[in-house]
This record gives structure tokens, sequence and C-alpha cells, in this order.
């Protein structure tokens, strides 16, 4: 993968966590923990494209993390956000609906833990961005 493809995953990484923080003001709890599983998704595959790694097309963040080798820290809040892609998303998969079931403090939880996984691996992805160029 060229750095070019891997700045784009980036990007849209960053850009959904920032509407999931946004989503909670708004009250959308649900909306918010399903963006924040989708920018770390986005985040672990754009670190796949500057490892010169094919990205895989699956959406568990949990099997990426560990493809990726993500230190137990980081994968133990990965693994928090994985269910959050199906919960979020279909309304027959619990007793109540998504947005029923998603507090603001739900939706908090997921949005810093999702922004403690970019912290973390920050230095990663600037270091290969850096190797890149």
């Amino acid at each position: 993968m060229n750095k070019e493809i891997a700045l784009k995953w980036l990007k849209q990484a960053k850009h959904d966590l920032e509407i999931a923080e946004k989503n909670i003001s708004i009250g959308g709890y649900d909306i918010a923990a399903f963006l924040s599983h989708q920018s770390v998704e986005k985040l672990l595959k754009s670190i796949f494209a500057l490892e010169g790694k094919k990205i895989p097309k699956i959406h568990y963040i949990e099997d990426l993390g560990k493809r990726l080798h993500l230190s137990n820290q980081i994968l133990d809040k990965v693994i928090d956000l994985t269910g959050d892609y199906t919960f979020t998303r279909y309304p027959d998969v619990a007793e109540q609906l998504p947005y029923e079931i998603y507090t603001k403090d739900i939706a908090i939880s997921k949005v810093e833990k999702a922004k403690h996984i970019f912290a973390q691996l920050e230095n990663r992805y600037k270091e290969l961005l850096k190797n890149e160029e």
C-alpha cells in the first residue's frame, strides 16, 4: 500500500472520531459508539497500509488489533469497542433498540477509549509516515 491510501484511512479515522464526539452533544449516543468503533477500525487499517500489508476486509477490530500485535493494554480498549459495530446497527440484536441502550456515559466512555487508542498508537503511525517520506 502506498502512503496516499494510508493517509486517506487515517484522515477518515480522525474525522469519524471527531464526529463521534459531536454526537454526544446531540444525544446520538449509539452513533457516537458506532463511530468510535469505526474510527479505530480505520486507524488500524491505516497502519496495515503504512506497514505495506494488505488491508483486511473485516470489521472485527479485535482481530485487526491482534494481527497488528497491539499491547494487551491497547487491545483491552479495542475489545471493548468491538461489539459496538453490531449492537449499534441492528435493532434486533438486543431486547432494546440501540438508541435506548446507549447512554451519555457509555458514549463518553467509548469516545474516550477510541481517543486513548489513537494516543497510544500515535508514535507508531507517525514513525511509519516518516519512513514513507
